[in-house]
């Protein structure tokens, strides 16, 4: 009889490391992600922290998706406080990759509310579920999901804890997120507690974090544009493409000493005195 294969014996990837450990294959949380692997589903994971900043949250984010991702992650996987770049990750990225998109809160100024930017949001992370693609959003904390994408955007809450002096901990809590349709009624239950290694030093992260700095301590603010606002640009960009041909055509037209004014109107359905302002500039 054959002898059954250990963890130790299997090629799992990325994931092996992790899972070569005891407390990882002890765990709830990489139990489901395995099975997602496997089954060929996806998972939303939330990184917030016990205080708005300095414990580790894109530290943690990047320590999951150096794990979870089958290809190899990289610093070019992960957005910026900016949801259409996160849009076109998520497109153009192969079954098995691990986005990140860091800063959510960033990306909406907090006066509009649930407008346009918040409504965009929401699509780019929680509804764009349609393959085995991992998501992980880094917010500052489980309420401003919830006020903004709702409770059911995500999988997994991870909230990356700070020691008593405020520092770094590299332990966080790891709640499993549920709803229960029939009741209404969101579960969040702490399953577990995940610590994860220092990433000083390694290359990705460190591309990750300077582009961040970059970002954030930019007087600019990254602009978001929906699908309907690009196809509103394209349009307005047509139209003007078009009116200026059309002037083009009328100046060249109105050089014709055979034409009047009002037979170039005729052309373009406008009237002569129409004609007349384009060509003196009006």
């Amino acid at each position: 009889m054959a002898r059954a294969e250990s963890v130790e014996d299997l090629d799992l990837g990325p994931i092996g490391p992790w899972a070569r450990l005891p407390e990882f294959r002890n765990s709830k949380f990489f139990a489901e992600l395995l099975n997602r692997l496997v089954t060929g589903r996806d998972m939303n994971i939330i990184v917030t922290a016990s205080s708005e900043t300095g414990v580790g949250k894109t530290t943690l984010a990047v320590a999951l998706a150096m794990m979870i991702d089958q290809h190899g992650w990289t610093a070019d996987k992960a957005a910026v406080a900016n949801p259409a770049e996160y849009d076109r990750l998520y497109d153009n990225s192969p079954p098995g990759t691990c986005l990140i998109l860091d800063e959510a809160e960033k990306a909406m100024d907090a006066r509009r509310g649930m407008t346009k930017e918040s409504v965009s949001l929401t699509q780019s992370f929680a509804t764009k579920r349609y393959k085995q693609v991992f998501s992980i959003l880094t917010a500052p904390s489980k309420s401003w999901v919830d006020g903004r994408l709702g409770s059911d955007a995500s999988d997994y809450w991870i909230q990356a804890l700070e020691t008593d002096m405020g520092r770094i901990k590299g332990e966080a809590k790891v709640y499993r997120l549920k709803t229960n349709e029939h009741y209404e009624q969101d579960y969040t239950d702490r399953t577990e507690f995940l610590h994860w290694p220092n990433l000083d030093g390694n290359r990705e992260f460190e591309r990750l974090d300077k582009r961040k700095r970059d970002i954030l301590e930019s007087d600019t603010e990254t602009a978001y544009y929906d699908e309907n606002d690009i196809e509103d640009i394209k349009g307005e960009v047509s139209r003007s493409v078009r009116e200026q041909h059309k002037r083009e055509v009328i100046h060249r037209l109105n050089d014709i000493e055979k034409l009047t004014q009002k037979d170039i109107g005729e052309v373009f359905d406008i009237s002569g005195s129409r004609v007349s302002q384009i060509v003196n500039g009006g």
